[in-house]
């Protein structure tokens, strides 16, 4: 299985972003569940098992799922799947930047589960922030620390002579103005800040995003029909916060009369 991890350091802007051929993703073999309405259902971690990491996600470097993780890899990650009132959500609680990764392409560029994102352009998910990084700023390397972040990837940019995956970084910050645009790793990663400081706090909050318009808003050109892989990054190592954050419901819909 192929992928594309994207792993901000101050170390160097290029390290991030990594191409690896690992494991096969176990539902590979299997279609992502179609809802009601044409809606395409990413995860919403109904089937892990709560106090676990969820099992449908890899690690940063795409060569094993998490479900497959020794007790020493699983210590490095503040990721658990958790129940609330009988509904079950991923939850972030620590400091280290580790991305947790759901790959739609495999290492051919297979398009694994039929997606057509011309039809089903909205990616929506919920999250909900319990604590922000004190002083984070996606906009400053030495700073970048968000509470939640979901991440489109989709192919290749170029920097010098690497190739990189183009992304869509959407996130909630901490001081960043809501609505503000940024652009990293030569212009191959866009950050869209879509909710910034703690207002909203403790509160279930709803995303919808127009991805195919968002790609060409920002890249200028038209994305392929499905992208590499989504990816869901909460942390607060730069900052040395902790960081407290969930994620749910995370799918694929047509589109909506009002679609952000």
């Amino acid at each position: 299985m192929n992928f594309l991890c994207i792993h901000e350091r101050m170390a160097s802007l290029l390290v991030g972003f990594i191409l690896i051929g690992g494991a096969a993703h176990k539902s590979c073999a299997q279609e992502l569940k179609r809802l009601g309405d044409g809606k395409i259902l990413i995860d919403n971690f109904q089937e892990d098992t709560t106090g676990h990491l969820p099992a449908g996600w890899y690690d940063r470097d795409g060569d094993k799922q998490t479900v497959n993780f020794n007790a020493r890899e699983r210590a490095k990650y503040h990721y658990k799947v958790m129940e609330e009132d009988g509904n079950k959500f991923l939850r972030y609680e620590g400091m280290e930047a580790m991305h947790l990764n759901f790959p739609l392409t495999n290492k051919q560029g297979k398009n694994i589960y039929n997606i057509d994102v011309y039809k089903t352009p909205v990616l929506s998910w919920k999250w909900r922030v319990f604590k922000l990084p004190h002083g984070g700023d996606v906009n400053n390397n030495s700073k970048n620390d968000a509470a939640a972040s979901v991440y489109v990837v989709w192919g290749f940019g170029h920097v010098l002579f690497k190739k990189v995956p183009k992304s869509v970084r959407y996130v909630w910050g901490s001081s960043e103005p809501a609505g503000a645009t940024f652009s990293n790793f030569f212009g191959n990663q866009k950050i869209v800040v879509l909710k910034s400081g703690p207002t909203d706090e403790g509160k279930w909050i709803t995303m919808h995003r127009n991805i195919v318009k968002d790609y060409k808003h920002l890249f200028g050109d038209n994305p392929p029909k499905a992208p590499l892989a989504i990816l869901i990054l909460s942390d607060g190592d730069n900052t040395r916060s902790l960081v407290k954050a969930d994620y749910d419901d995370i799918m694929l819909e047509p589109a909506r009369s009002v679609d952000n």
